[in-house]
């Protein structure tokens, strides 16, 4: 059964699903995101007569704070759920996955096959911050974590705080007394995540179908350098790999110019593929 969030999840965060031909797209998002970040891509593709279809991961959709005593192993399990949701409606099946996501549909390819290709978004190979690896003892005696402390990481959370609600002003002295109780996250789930990239770095190897990985140079979430070793990783000779100059961890979003190159690559990769 898909997971049912106890908490309010806006309609743009919850699950999609855009039924269309008999191509279909089982799409993936990543840590801190939401289906939010794919749907306007999802739609461009239900233009082009392929069916998508996006879950919501546990803990997700809404502030980081959900996260809370949520594992990785719950993430896979969705994923399972959604791949299983999605393989009778049709015939040819491929992954979009985004950062985190990426991992999800290693895994998903390897115990299932059946997929035809994989597009990788803005994919991790490691966790962006080294303190994190930490958090496998301190997880334990530290249950929240403030990230604004990290300039690395407030940046990537403020990102999210503004796409979450676009009208927060973080100059506001309200907003700034309130922020640190709004953007907490779990110490268990970034541990969680640390869990999840070190799966990622077993499973690139025994990928052999064909694979297309899109990144942007400017993404502070996942870096450059990830995404080339994951290129080299792979185990299949099909494999091409598009960095962004300009472009950020959400490279396929409207509000990043990159997407209208990002859109049509991946339409491509897809009718070249899903024949």
């Amino acid at each position: 059964m898909p997971f049912q969030p106890t908490y309010d999840v806006p309609a743009e965060r919850q699950p999609y699903t855009f039924m269309a031909g008999p191509v279909g797209c089982l799409v993936l998002h990543g840590y801190m995101g939401s289906p939010k970040s794919t749907r306007p891509l999802a739609q461009f593709l239900q233009q082009q007569n392929i069916t998508t279809h996006c879950p919501l991961l546990p803990g997700h959709g809404h502030w980081p704070d959900k996260m809370h005593r949520i594992s990785h192993q719950q993430w896979l399990a969705e994923a399972e759920e959604a791949l299983n949701f999605l393989r009778p409606h049709c015939s040819t099946l491929f992954i979009i996955a985004h950062s985190m996501g990426n991992i999800l549909a290693a895994h998903l390819i390897i115990k299932y096959g059946g997929i035809a290709g994989l597009v990788l978004l803005a994919p991790v190979y490691d966790v962006p911050d080294k303190r994190i690896n930490w958090l496998r003892y301190l997880r334990y005696v530290m249950p929240w974590f403030n990230p604004l402390r990290s300039r690395r990481l407030g940046r990537l959370v403020k990102e999210r705080v503004h796409d979450f609600d676009p009208t927060v002003n973080f100059d506001d002295p309200a907003v700034q007394a309130a922020l640190p109780q709004m953007v907490r996250v779990p110490t268990s789930s970034m541990d969680e995540m640390r869990r999840m990239v070190e799966l990622g770095r077993g499973l690139w190897p025994q990928l052999t179908i064909p694979t297309m990985i899109l990144h942007g140079e400017r993404d502070i979430a996942a870096a450059p350098d990830g995404a080339r070793q994951i290129h080299r990783s792979l185990g299949g000779q099909e494999k091409e790999f598009h960095l962004f100059p300009e472009a950020g961890h959400e490279l396929m979003r409207p509000h990043d110019p990159t997407h209208t190159q990002v859109w049509p690559l991946i339409l491509s990769f897809i009718q070249r593929y899903g024949k």
